[in-house]
């Protein structure tokens, strides 16, 4: 049985009042996932400019270096 299966078959045993409870706190809990990743996709694309190198570019060459470092005897 999943972790799923259990919470579920847990709520079948829950009376009206603690489904209501555990109704608002799931809410609760999704409005806050919803708000910080708000926040965070504000942030997306902020850094564009500042470099005048790709972000992967950037990292593809960083990559790449290390490689050549750890070839290196």
């Amino acid at each position: 049985m999943t972790q799923l299966q259990v919470i579920i078959e847990e709520i079948n045993h829950l009376s009206q009042e603690e489904l209501a409870v555990l109704l608002r706190e799931v809410i609760k809990r999704i409005d806050q996932q919803e708000q910080v990743e708000g926040i965070l996709n504000d942030y997306v694309g902020i850094g564009e400019g500042l470099w005048d190198t790709d972000a992967q570019a950037y990292i593809d060459d960083l990559r790449q270096e290390d490689e050549k470092e750890q070839q290196e005897p």
